[in-house]
């Protein structure tokens, strides 16, 4: 039977042959072949438990920011958490589901008059992807907030608590083949009047420097030791260089946009000449932030 009727006979919902592009922020991408939104974590384990039957390659998919999917698509499944979407008060923490929006859990702790991730707002992550990264800004990181993580791996849920994780700059110790359902966050009360002031303060700071209403993926290198990667990139005189419809922004060198009907193509030849002009010139090695995906 075909992987198409197995999902349709369990009553899922997906697509087959959905440009990727719909689905990232950098608006670039070819096909996957199935594209799977599991409503709950059974439908989730159930939808896995096909795809590993039949041989289907699955990559899940967020809120589709720090991913590049190559023009040819994804020969294979594409999962999306997005209908993992609960946020759940308890006390001074937040239970949040992989799917949420950063934007939909600030908005939701700033309600509940729940204060720490203000320093979040902007980027345009969900909270799976955002913990399993340990994104950051301002000097901060979400994994300083995380307090728990339900995960599923090898046919189980698990629940991996403060003592089990460990975070660096961009990094969590969760394994990429345990994927992040949900989250508790340990937060702390304040007015909500000072939550939303901090959060516009920060999303004012970023919008000054960083190209938020153009297509991108969001800084595209991690900063080296001792390093910012814009500076460098900046300081090797590559603002504005363009490949076919992207550009190296000349607002923040760290990003790329996509100005015109840019390729997965056209980016990745920015990503490797500004990667090589920087060693060149300066002797730093560039190690990419931005998670690449499928077929040329």
């Amino acid at each position: 039977m075909k992987v198409s009727s197995l999902l349709a006979k369990e009553g899922f919902i997906f697509k087959e042959k959905e440009p990727l592009w719909r689905h990232t922020t950098f608006r670039v991408g070819g096909p996957a072949d199935y594209l799977f939104y599991p409503r709950n974590f059974l439908e989730l384990s159930r939808g896995l438990e096909i795809f590993k039957a039949e041989g289907v390659p699955v990559y899940f998919l967020g809120g589709g920011s720090n991913l590049l999917v190559r023009d040819g698509g994804f020969r294979g499944a594409f999962i999306s958490l997005s209908r993992l979407d609960f946020c759940e008060p308890e006390g001074e923490r937040v239970r949040a589901g992989a799917g949420v929006s950063l934007a939909k859990l600030l908005n939701f702790c700033a309600l509940n008059g729940l204060a720490g991730l203000e320093f979040l707002a902007g980027v345009p992550a969900t909270v799976g992807g955002a913990v399993k990264m340990n994104a950051g800004a301002f000097g901060q990181e979400i994994g300083q907030l995380v307090e728990e993580v339900t995960v599923y791996k090898d046919g189980n849920f698990l629940s991996l608590s403060r003592a089990r994780l460990s975070f660096a700059y961009r990094f969590s110790n969760i394994p990429d083949e345990a994927v992040i359902m949900a989250v508790t966050f340990r937060l702390k009360k304040d007015y909500q009047e000072r939550i939303n002031e901090r959060m516009a303060d920060c999303w004012r700071r970023r919008k000054k420097t960083q190209p938020l209403n153009e297509p991108s993926a969001g800084c595209v290198f991690k900063n080296p030791p001792g390093f910012s990667a814009g500076a460098l990139i900046d300081q090797a005189g590559l603002k504005g260089l363009r490949s076919g419809g992207a550009e190296i922004s000349r607002k923040h060198a760290n990003f790329i946009v996509n100005r015109d009907g840019a390729r997965a193509q056209d980016i990745l030849r920015l990503i490797d000449f500004a990667r090589e002009r920087v060693f060149q010139l300066f002797g730093v090695e560039l190690e990419e932030e931005l998670r690449v995906v499928g077929e040329g």
